[in-house]
């Protein structure tokens, strides 16, 4: 008999739970009178839950999220408590149905579906950069959502060690949201400043120093420079 493949589970939703709680006593709702309004969303949980996902006991699913913070009159991203990393999580935040998400991305929904879940984004540039703007992402909450740290550190290892005019297209690439200009100087600094850490930590006067910065600092000093302040 042939095993069927996998699915693969979906991540649970960021939830604040203080902050459903603060929400729901701000609207002077009881669990139960709250229970009763998310079944005009399409969910019916039971007041007991309401209060699990109040205490942390339990995490909302996807639609209960969005009913949740419908029958709240907020924002689902401020029952999220500012958690959103992936791509379905920025969606989810601003109460935007995977369809819509399809629509304004000139997608159908079964490719958008299938771009969503992936454990990496695979979009090509344009629909990156549209992907940003209707998901209203920094430069940094790109990166994030689209699963590309680990490239951008590795081209920004390569400017460093290397010529950094070769990656300056990689970089716009992987972030095609940032200024060419402000890229390139990035790339130029960090190279300069590696190729002076590599030469002072050569020589003997810095043999006891803390070692030179690895991928992690690299990509923090990058967003620094074309963005002026540190990652959020």
């Amino acid at each position: 008999m042939r095993r069927r493949p996998a699915v693969p589970v979906a991540a649970p939703v960021p939830f604040d739970p203080a902050a459903a709680r603060q929400a729901r006593e701000l609207l002077g709702l009881s669990p139960a009178t709250l229970a009763r309004a998310m079944a005009a969303h399409g969910t019916y949980p039971a007041p007991a839950q309401v209060i699990a996902w109040e205490t942390g006991e339990l995490l909302p699913s996807e639609a209960e999220l969005t009913a949740l913070a419908r029958s709240l009159w907020c924002p689902p991203g401020q029952l999220m408590g500012g958690r959103a990393s992936s791509v379905r999580d920025h969606r989810l935040a601003l109460d935007l149905p995977q369809e819509e998400a399809a629509r304004q991305l000139g997608l159908t929904p079964r490719v958008y579906a299938q771009l969503e879940s992936a454990p990496r984004w695979t979009g090509d540039e344009d629909l990156t950069y549209l992907l940003a703007q209707v998901l209203r992402l920094t430069p940094y909450a790109l990166v994030v959502a689209t699963g590309r740290n680990e490239e951008l550190q590795a081209a920004l290892q390569r400017a460093v060690h290397g010529r950094w005019q070769s990656q300056a297209r990689t970089v716009a690439r992987l972030v095609p949201t940032l200024d060419r200009a402000a890229i390139e100087h990035a790339l130029r600094v960090l190279h300069d400043e590696g190729q002076t850490a590599t030469g002072l930590w050569g020589s003997e006067r810095q043999q006891d120093e803390a070692p030179p910065p690895g991928p992690e600092d690299q990509e923090l000093r990058f967003w620094r420079l074309v963005t002026g302040s540190a990652p959020a």
